[in-house]
């Protein structure tokens, strides 16, 4: 099982715990249940425009859906921006970080077209609130649902859960925008493909980023995380060229997508371009910069570092939406460009704020 692949900004790190089941819910429930006749096993469709019905594989069977949702729930952290770029809008957004209003980030706003969706807490699923919301869907592609949490929300509204296991957080911004187009009845398939051909061609115009050996990291309250290749936003990284180690790979294999060093492996910190989480001037990231053992390495005297900070550019890539990834390419692609071109006196625009 895996956590959402969000850097612990601050002290938000979902995780399951964030799941937890309120009391006396169950008789709440119980009384606004629906039937499982919703769900039935079938091949998953290829459906367009207007196709209903629907069926969509996903952790815990197959969801068939009869025709477009009026009233769809997000509880999940990342998926909202595939729904709102299918035309979608969500009744409830699920609040991941940044606080945002409606928990909406400002490169998807206007898919709102005005509206204001209800925010669901980050960390415990109210489910007396989700059941006053009347959805007819629920959606927790990047949730990480586990069985009995999912058996409480199936209670309440037909559930489109993580393609993948239980509690697994591992879901693609490719996967959240095409099921999200079969929900809505678009077709959502050129999105994806001119997404995907963007970033081939990004890749393409940067040679030099082939290769080039890079971490996704965060420095929180004295501990630094590694994240694994597997998650989305290192997959963006990769996607451009970008490469991680085997080492870093193995180690966050085997701890849950992400890897806690210890003090005397910084040395794992020391690659071609290092991403963090956090601005320079977060307390995580100056207690950073102030070990002796870091300020030696190569990746700091070069000043080959990104601190991307909790807003847009932070947001932008740990998201990884099919909405937000546009704002990747265009403003931190760049960024990348400066803290590989060998010359420490060009520093990233993202690490200006560094000592």
């Amino acid at each position: 099982m895996s956590q959402p692949d969000a850097s612990p900004i601050g002290s938000v790190l979902p995780s399951r715990r964030h799941l937890l089941l309120g009391a006396g819910v169950g008789l709440l429930l119980a009384a606004c249940g629906t039937d499982d006749s919703d769900v039935v096993p079938a091949a998953q469709s290829s459906a367009g425009a207007g196709d209903f019905p629907v069926t969509i594989a996903h952790a815990f069977g197959d969801l068939t859906i009869e025709k477009k949702p009026e009233r769809v729930v997000i509880v999940g952290f990342k998926e909202a921006d595939a729904f709102l770029a299918v035309g979608l809008v969500p009744v409830a957004v699920r609040e991941w970080f940044g606080e945002k209003p409606n928990a909406v980030w400002p490169w998807a706003t206007e898919y709102l077209k005005g509206a204001k969706p209800e925010v669901l807490p980050r960390a415990e699923l109210d489910y007396e609130q989700i059941a006053a919301l009347r959805p007819d869907l629920i959606v927790g592609l990047s949730a990480g649902l586990t069985q009995d949490v999912y058996d409480l929300l199936v209670k309440i509204a037909p559930v489109l859960a993580q393609p993948g296991g239980p509690g697994d957080y591992d879901v693609t911004w490719q996967q959240m925008t095409l099921a999200a187009g079969k929900v809505a009845g678009q077709p959502a398939q050129a999105l994806v493909d001119d997404l995907e051909r963007r970033i081939r061609q990004t890749a393409t115009d940067h040679p030099e980023f082939k290769g080039a050996t890079t971490v996704n990291a965060s420095s929180v309250d004295g501990s630094i995380y590694l994240y694994s290749p597997t998650v989305t936003s290192s997959q963006v990284l990769l996607d451009l060229g970008l490469t991680m180690s085997d080492e870093v790979t193995k180690l966050t294999d085997n701890a849950d997508t992400y890897y806690v060093i210890s003090k005397e492996r910084l040395d794992l910190l020391d690659v071609d371009v290092a991403f963090w989480s956090e601005a320079a001037t977060d307390p995580g990231p100056v207690a950073l910069l102030e070990n002796d053992l870091y300020s030696r390495l190569d990746v700091r005297k070069e000043r080959r570092e990104l601190f991307l900070g909790s807003e847009l550019w932070n947001g932008a890539l740990q998201f990884s939406s099919v909405l937000s990834l546009g704002l990747v390419l265009d403003e931190l692609v760049p960024q990348i460009v400066l803290a590989l071109d060998g010359d420490p006196s060009t520093l990233p625009e993202l690490g200006a704020e560094q000592p």
